[in-house]
């Protein structure tokens, strides 16, 4: 198995020593969590309105997918879903006020690495459904970080917004319980 393939399949787990190392060191600092929290909530929305677009192809273990998406957030970024978590696992980060400016840097520069490399290890099996469609949608719609303009058009979404919610349940209660946390924890558990 490649580091790209273990980290495709451990995924969900990653985010822990990270979420552990902000609650450990936490430290309050007001203006941090405002602008960790705005950074989270518009990663999780970002993530939402990609879901919109994308439907439950992405809720599965297997890399692939029924049909190459390329508009909506597809449109500015082929992996909306990676960089929106990249926001809200940095968001955390900064909210935490832990071992800044160094936590919130690791963090998104790791997340960075490893959703990089699941990309790669994804991409294979995505020029082998779609072919030169995929390999023309590579060529102009950047891997992880968004581009202002959208390439193409911008589409109408696959799904209403209760089923993206709905969709999105675990991730937004997991979101919700992290940020309860860290808040329970600068309060009650002071530096």
């Amino acid at each position: 198995m490649s580091l790209s393939e273990l980290l495709f399949r451990i995924r969900g787990f990653t985010p822990l020593p990270f979420i552990a190392a902000a609650l450990i060191w936490a430290e309050f600092h007001p203006i941090g969590i405002v602008v960790g929290v705005i950074i989270a909530v518009a990663g999780e929305m970002l993530r939402i309105r990609s879901l919109r677009f994308i439907g439950g192809a992405s809720r599965t273990r297997e890399v692939g997918a029924p049909s190459l998406v390329d508009t909506g957030p597809y449109a500015h970024v082929r992996n909306p879903l990676y960089f929106g978590n990249m926001m809200i696992y940095t968001g955390f980060a900064v909210g935490s006020g832990s071992l800044f400016p160094y936590l919130p840097i690791i963090t998104f520069l790791y997340f960075g690495f490893q959703y990089g490399m699941i990309i790669r290890f994804e991409e294979i099996t995505l020029v082998e459904l779609f072919g030169e469609k995929y390999e023309e949608y590579r060529r102009k719609v950047p891997r992880l970080i968004p581009k202002l303009t959208a390439t193409g058009s911008h589409g109408k979404p696959n799904l209403e917004l209760h089923e993206a919610l709905r969709q999105e349940k675990s991730t937004l209660t997991g979101f919700t319980l992290v940020w309860v946390v860290l808040i329970l924890r600068l309060f009650l558990i002071p530096q």
